[in-house]
């Protein structure tokens, strides 16, 4: 993932989730990440709606 802050960021909101590593994993292949990314983003709202 090229944008290291936003890398960051998203590897705190996978830990705070307490989803699976492989998908911190994932943010290094740049194949994965943006979706890794993107699907991160969208559990993020779906909490947030529920809370």
């Amino acid at each position: 993932m090229a944008d290291l802050h936003r890398k960051h960021e998203t590897i705190r909101s996978i830990e705070s989730l307490q989803l699976t590593h492989n998908l911190i994993d994932a943010l290094d292949n740049a194949a994965e990440a943006e979706s890794v990314a993107a699907a991160v983003c969208s559990l993020i709202r779906l909490t947030e709606q529920w809370n």
